[in-house]
């Protein structure tokens, strides 16, 4: 875990609203908002399931701790 080098939304949510934020993105940093933007396929991949997984899981999560 690190400090990403360039500017997402997440600057209003976590820095103006103080809302914990959690950056979370396919590919290089480096290549990130930049005109060279790229990503590989597997990371795209990768992402995607994680997108299309994390709500089930959060969800499942919140449920376990109100019990």
């Amino acid at each position: 875990m690190d400090k990403w080098t360039f500017s997402t939304n997440g600057t209003v949510t976590a820095g103006v609203y103080g809302i914990p934020t959690v950056g979370f993105g396919p590919g290089e940093e480096r290549f990130a908002h930049a005109p060279n933007e790229k990503v590989e396929i597997e990371h795209l991949v990768k992402a995607a399931a994680f997108y299309a997984t994390f709500p089930k899981t959060i969800v499942e999560l919140l449920k376990t701790r109100r019990g």
